[in-house]
């Protein structure tokens, strides 16, 4: 699903915001960290959305899905980001109108499971959660390497998802996800040549084990599975993703 959609014609804009300086801010103010949040969320989708919508030059109606969030509906976003999305349609003119603000529950959106999966992998790479060495991480990082590996996906995530910092300042500054990513990619190569040194080595002992067996000496957990037979496939030179394309 991740291969098809990153191979669609898509726009996904990311906002990191930093929280140190979030708090002096508000802490200058006298303002409560709620109340800050509250701010935020008036100015910053019309950030997001700007950077959507600013390719548009004819008369469009556009409707916006959020997450729902019972914070958002006490502070009444959806009339918000509706009034200073027009706003900024008309104060530029740019034409479009956003005809309805929504809440949709993420377990009942595929696009919303969608943007909550991109999501999880860029956090996953800047918070370098990759070089942790639980079953739960190595699986996710097996996962990831495998979605960028494929085909042209590096190119296609860096070009796709753009990746934003607000830092305190006037403008949102942009941020190199592919610096993230290089950072993985060498990390997760380096990881997965010795795990299939490994592997290599208890074959050449072993030629004529299951793959049960080969998971069993390499002390994988069942939930590793996946990643040893793509571990096998790249030995025999089918590709990483091989028994997954069958």
């Amino acid at each position: 699903m991740l291969n098809y959609i990153i191979n669609e014609e898509i726009n996904i804009n990311l906002l990191v915001v930093n929280n140190t300086e979030a708090q002096s801010i508000a802490q200058q103010l006298d303002l409560t960290t709620m109340e800050l949040r509250s701010l935020f969320y008036i100015k910053i989708p019309e950030r997001l959305f700007y950077g959507i919508t600013r390719g548009l030059t004819n008369q469009m109606d556009i409707e916006i899905r959020i997450d729902h969030n019972d914070e958002y509906d006490a502070l009444g976003l959806h009339s918000k980001i509706k009034e200073q999305m027009n706003a900024h349609s008309v104060y530029r003119n740019k034409r479009y109108k956003i005809t309805s603000v929504e809440s949709e529950k993420s377990h009942e959106s595929i696009p919303l499971q969608i943007i909550d999966t991109f999501l999880g992998i860029v956090v996953f790479l800047m918070e370098q959660s990759y070089m942790g060495q639980s079953d739960a991480v190595r699986i996710k990082s097996d996962l990831i390497y495998r979605f960028l590996s494929q085909g042209n996906n590096v190119e296609r995530f860096q070009s796709q998802i753009k990746l934003y910092t607000w830092n305190g300042r006037e403008n949102l500054s942009e941020l190199s996800i592919g610096n993230y990513m290089s950072k993985f990619m060498i990390y997760q190569t380096q990881y997965d040549l010795v795990e299939m040194n490994r592997l290599q080595a208890i074959r050449l002992r072993n030629p004529d084990l299951t793959t049960k067996d080969y998971r069993m000496l390499m002390e994988y957990p069942n939930s590793r599975f996946r990643m040893l037979l793509g571990y096998l496939d790249e030995l025999e030179l089918r590709g990483r993703n091989a028994f997954l394309l069958q």
